[in-house]
């Protein structure tokens, strides 16, 4: 599951928390899975930003930033405050809605009204640090405004995510949670994380996002119900 979730955040910038976390929270607990994800994560975005960073698009990039530390800051509460089995509902409806959305017919790109951006950023850092990831829908509908081809966007997703994990990640170290556990745990993904997104990297060049979408979204829809009745 880590190697599917990864090779799709390798072909498209974002996705892997949609496919990943609700698949290992069947078996870890979400107190291991959430910063556990956001460690790969946030690895994962280094090494793609990195090789991709002349494809940015700083301009747009910067409205989502800002606001995206708003939003950690809220979750980070939130997360320590709700009961766990509530977030899991939460996560589970969150992610059939996410997926049924998938199938939804495009419009054409318009460029996005200057309000977007900031409710893009502050809603996805709430989202990726109660549930550990799934920004990247939200940040999707702001960047897709902007008509970038499908490499600047990868891209430019990139870079976004990379600061929201690097956020969330101090924030959930400062909560206590990277315990010996979920460090074994990162060290036995990296190398399977590591290949995915190599993977990834050579499907970008022939990806059928059309068909591509529609496969995860069922995926996800199959996840959110099994973590809805878990």
């Amino acid at each position: 599951m880590v190697f599917v979730a990864y090779a799709l955040r390798g072909a498209t910038g974002f996705g892997a928390g949609v496919v990943s976390i609700p698949l290992l929270l069947l078996a870890l607990p979400l107190p291991v899975v959430i910063p556990l994800v956001t460690a790969m994560g946030m690895l994962a975005s280094f090494g793609q930003a990195l090789h991709q960073r002349r494809w940015v698009d700083w301009a747009t990039l910067r409205h989502l930033v800002v606001p995206s530390v708003l939003g950690v800051a809220a979750g980070l509460w939130l997360f320590s405050a709700l009961d766990p089995d509530m977030l899991l509902r939460a996560l589970a409806v969150f992610i059939i809605g996410y997926a049924l959305w998938g199938y939804l017919p495009r419009r054409a790109a318009r460029p996005a009204p200057a309000w977007l951006g900031p409710l893009a950023g502050a809603l996805g850092g709430f989202v990726a640090t109660v549930f550990g990831g799934m920004a990247g829908p939200l940040y999707v509908v702001y960047l897709r405004s902007f008509a970038l081809d499908k490499t600047r966007f990868r891209a430019t997703v990139a870079v976004a995510l990379l600061c929201l994990s690097a956020l969330r990640a101090l924030g959930y170290g400062g909560l206590g949670l990277y315990d010996a556990r979920v460090m074994w745990l990162l060290a036995a993904a990296l190398p399977v994380v590591a290949l995915a997104m190599i993977a990834g990297d050579r499907w970008h060049a022939r990806l059928d996002e059309a068909r591509f979408g529609h496969v995860v979204a069922a995926l996800l829809v199959l996840s959110g119900a099994a973590l809805l009745f878990k």
